[in-house]
């Protein structure tokens, strides 16, 4: 009876134990359950007190800005169109939307193609984006932005990620991922004025969940309705009368990128020249390296190259956008420029022979030729004192091209290009995409520090396509430069 007892205190007291721990794990629990509610409710709080702020920013500058009497038309219609796209964005279902108009080099006819196109109005569900995008200021021209304003049609794509058009770079700076997109002109009077782009399209009631259809035929006949308005508070016009004032550059803050061009930035370099200095005195190597620099010069003339700069053994080229008509390969500067480069490493050997005789044939070998080449924006501008300037291009695209070539491999002839490259290649023909290996050989592992090279990925060209290619560039039509 004893023993029952005291096996009945043990019970109990176990059971207690489980009950007082049962209410302290419901306890805690709660609590925790409260806790990550009142952050929830906080983290809300702030994001709603951020947007608010951003929106006290964006009044305080259009007062500052209202003072210049050019400036406060079109800070109002800036409005008014960032208002209009958001509510497009409403009415599909999408997280962001963004407007551009063209932008032109200066100088340049409007009838050419745009070098650019420039952020009007952008809204984004998350504020924070929205201030980045604008920030950006400018999408390329090889976007499918520039897709949509060359084939003047709207484009629909329900996997942006995987669009060779798509740069990446852009959802790194914003913060915000892109999965389906519907791109149109907009038009005013039957011209082409600007770009309306929406992006990602939700769930009904849930502006967080994707469909995973993306944008649907419906929303491309809701998308163009809404674009066919015609009045002169509709979208086309009132983006009509922003784009026609001659202060719209510099409300955009654009005044300066008007000098900047796309540009294909070749480098051709020598490698182990040094061979030469110690086998030839100093003058007879000199004349073998500038025979190579008359060589150079006269192969990339039919390509409409323009040397920028001989430096000793290695030459700067910039191939212009100048004539290019997307509707004809031949006249893209990134085709041009593949192609000459494909000449001068085809013909490098028989250059050689012909042209450094003389020179022991293994110290002939030992030379190499580097070849890298790289699209973007850059300046042309005139460097140096008052007393002797001399032009020259600057640029990202400069600079990733000239630590390419200083990281190429040295025991070979090689030709490397950059991913903005080979994107354009695959929107002149996709087959050009199969001479293109992934590159990551560098000649040294800091190559992978640079800041120059960093945020692309590089190719290895095999030439062989594209020396066909330039073959038929030297038949008529394309026998005179574009």
């Amino acid at each position: 009876m004893i023993e029952w007892i005291e096996y009945a205190k043990i019970a109990g007291a176990f059971l207690g134990a489980c009950g007082i721990a049962t209410l302290a794990k419901l306890y805690h629990d709660k609590v925790v359950t409260g806790k990550d509610t009142e952050l929830k409710i906080k983290e809300a709080e702030i994001t709603r007190l951020e947007a608010d702020l951003l929106k006290v920013q964006s009044r305080v500058k259009s007062a500052e800005e209202d003072s210049v009497p050019g400036h406060r038309d079109l800070i109002r219609l800036r409005a008014q169109l960032t208002e209009m796209i958001e509510s497009l964005a409403g009415t599909l279902r999408a997280q962001a939307a963004s407007l551009y108009i063209p932008v032109f080099n200066a100088g340049d006819e409007k009838t050419a193609s745009p070098r650019s196109f420039a952020f009007v109005a952008a809204w984004n569900m998350d504020p924070g984006a929205t201030a980045a995008i604008l920030k950006m200021k400018l999408v390329e021209s090889w976007t499918i932005v520039g897709e949509c304003w060359d084939k003047a049609a709207l484009i629909g794509s329900n996997n942006l990620q995987a669009n060779v058009r798509h740069v990446a770079s852009y959802d790194k700076q914003s913060g915000f991922v892109p999965m389906h997109t519907l791109v149109s002109p907009v038009r005013w009077q039957g011209r082409q004025i600007g770009i309306v782009q929406v992006f990602n399209k939700t769930l009904p009631g849930n502006a967080y969940g994707l469909d995973e259809h993306g944008f649907q035929s419906n929303d491309r006949r809701q998308l163009l309705e809404t674009l066919q308005e015609t009045s002169d508070a509709g979208m086309a016009g009132t983006l009509h009368y922003f784009q026609s004032n001659p202060e719209t550059m510099r409300v955009l803050g654009l005044q300066d990128e008007l000098n900047l061009e796309n540009a294909v930035i070749m480098y051709v370099d020598l490698t182990q020249s040094s061979a030469l200095f110690d086998e030839l005195p100093l003058i007879d190597a000199a004349r073998l390296i500038n025979r190579f620099s008359q060589n150079i010069y006269k192969r990339i003339g039919p390509f409409s190259g323009i040397v920028e700069k001989f430096n000793g053994d290695g030459t700067l080229i910039r191939f212009h956008y100048v004539g290019f008509d997307s509707h004809v390969p031949m006249s893209n500067p990134v085709l041009r420029a593949i192609c000459a480069a494909a000449e001068l490493l085809g013909g490098f050997k028989a250059f050689k022979a012909q042209r450094w005789q003389g020179l022991a044939a293994d110290v002939a070998e030992a030379v190499k030729l580097r070849i890298t080449i790289a699209l973007g924006p850059v300046v042309s501008t005139n460097m140096g004192p008052q007393q002797f300037q001399t032009p020259t291009a600057m640029g990202q695209c400069v600079n990733r091209s000239a630590k390419m070539v200083t990281f190429a491999p040295r025991d070979r002839d090689v030709m490397l290009v950059d991913d903005n490259m080979g994107k354009a290649l695959k929107q002149i023909d996709e087959h050009y995409v199969a001479a293109l290996t992934a590159f990551d050989s560098w000649s040294s592992d800091t190559a992978r520090q640079s800041p120059s090279l960093a945020g692309h990925r590089y190719f290895e060209v095999t030439p062989e396509l594209f020396r066909l290619a330039a073959m038929e560039f030297h038949q008529p039509p394309y026998a005179q430069a574009p």
